[in-house]
């Protein structure tokens, strides 16, 4: 029996061949184009804007919250504690005015 369909590279995402019209290189695998989004907010990414971890890709704020959350809340306190009058940092939350 014949053996049809291309024997090329399988794209990470949908397991289907990829042909050189459609291929885009990235993460040392060949991704089709419309399968080239972000694993958790499946937004299109390009390869200007992604981010890899563990073979898998993301667009940038995903990634940073998937692998970075604490630096979003310690920026949040920075900011927090910041506001209070006089600049110092006295360890109670500033009242919102």
């Amino acid at each position: 029996m014949p053996n049809w369909g291309g024997g090329g590279d399988k794209c990470p995402r949908c397991q289907k061949t990829v042909y050189p019209a459609e291929k885009l290189l990235a993460c040392s695998a060949a991704w089709h184009k419309g399968c080239f989004k972000c694993k958790t907010c499946n937004g299109l990414l390009t390869l200007s804007n992604y981010k890899d971890f563990s073979q898998d890709v993301y667009c940038k704020g995903c990634y940073q919250d998937k692998l970075h959350p604490h630096e979003r809340n310690r920026k949040q306190l920075e900011n927090k504690f910041s506001k209070q009058p006089g600049g110092a940092a006295s360890g109670a939350p500033a009242e919102e005015e």
